[in-house]
């Protein structure tokens, strides 16, 4: 016999909008003329005016993708909700906004990134090869 059966949708963590995740790697906020949805209020520039638990739970999600894409090097029309006036890119060697930001790691006057990442153990697997590659392609 047949039933009435109501189908659910599954709940997924969706990715951030395109806004929150240039913001949340570059620190800059950029206001369109319409249809923002990043941190910001539509006036104020400074990022780190607009921290709150909401950037920070959007962080500790997704952290994990948004460091792997940033130390990939890769541009931004890579990522899922881009916008092409976004445009942005990270390197391995580097961290984004957030990290530095969210997470407390304070970068010394003077130090480059790189140099706090041995100082402290935490280049990611892989990375500490693909910066010294870059180094020796720029160094050509």
């Amino acid at each position: 016999m047949p039933t009435k059966r109501t189908w659910r949708e599954r709940q997924t963590v969706s990715f951030p909008s395109a806004y929150r995740v240039s913001e949340l790697l570059t620190g800059k906020i950029m206001y369109p003329v319409m249809k923002y949805d990043g941190y910001g209020d539509g006036v104020g520039t400074d990022l780190r005016a607009f921290i709150s638990d909401e950037m920070r739970d959007d962080w500790a999600v997704h952290r994990d993708a948004l460091l792997e894409f940033w130390i990939s090097g890769e541009y931004s029309s890579c990522l899922p909700n881009r916008k092409p006036w976004l445009f942005f890119c990270g390197a391995p060697g580097t961290r984004p906004w957030a990290w530095w930001h969210l997470e407390d790691h304070p970068l010394p006057d003077g130090e480059m990134a790189d140099e706090y990442l041995t100082k402290h153990g935490l280049w990611l697997p892989g990375e500490k090869e693909m910066f010294e590659a870059r180094q020796a392609e720029e160094g050509e």
